[in-house]
């Protein structure tokens, strides 16, 4: 049984990248907010910035990235901007990740992505970008999903996952729509601590149930 009070999961990481070719109007108040990284990506033909935006960013380097490609070519910068997105994906796959670009095209890599349980969106324009609160679970709502998944894996002793991420994303599946990486790392680390199971050497899961 898990404890009675509520948990409060840390506030996700948020990636924003930049489509500066089509959006040219930026939110400074993005730049420096906490839990926020800015990517700017520019065509190779873009070669000025508005001052205060440059005062922004330089004000706020350390969480602030700018990228301007050294040539040109169709889709050149949506190409760039799905690499690099992909890249802090793999290094946060917890995070939530924000495409600010007019372009449609993004649509169908966005769908893929969110099909594996990445946190990713797209906005027309920088009225529209949202981030997301922290997650807050009721006590109740975390015992139902922590001894449904203790029944799960002890009935499934032959298909347990011997991988700390495989089975994150073995139970992102079982927990259902709306659950997040975050909230199962969480409960992996309850039952870790229940005794239940040991993450080890390159993340080897070992099972005690």
């Amino acid at each position: 049984m898990m404890p009675a009070d509520n948990t409060q999961l840390p506030p996700p990481m948020n990636h924003v990248f930049v489509d500066y070719e089509n959006v040219h109007e930026i939110d400074l108040a993005v730049i420096g907010r906490k839990c926020v990284t800015f990517t700017l990506l520019l065509g190779a033909k873009q070669s000025k910035l508005d001052v205060s935006l440059v005062e922004k960013m330089i004000g706020n380097a350390a969480s602030v990235h700018l990228l301007r490609l050294s040539s040109s070519g169709k889709n050149a910068l949506d190409f760039a901007l799905a690499f690099y997105l992909g890249k802090a994906a793999t290094i946060d796959p917890t995070g939530c990740f924000h495409i600010v670009s007019k372009d449609t095209g993004f649509d169908p890599l966005i769908e893929h992505l969110r099909s594996r349980h990445i946190n990713v969106r797209r906005y027309d324009d920088f009225s529209t970008l949202t981030f997301q609160a922290p997650a807050k679970i009721l006590a109740a709502d975390t015992d139902d999903l922590f001894n449904r998944v203790l029944e799960h894996l002890r009935k499934n002793k032959p298909n347990r996952p011997k991988r700390k991420k495989t089975l994150i994303h073995h139970l992102v599946t079982l927990a259902g729509k709306g659950t997040t990486e975050a909230c199962v790392q969480q409960l992996i680390e309850n039952l870790r601590k229940a005794g239940y199971l040991e993450i080890g050497d390159k993340d080897a899961v070992s099972y005690r149930l």
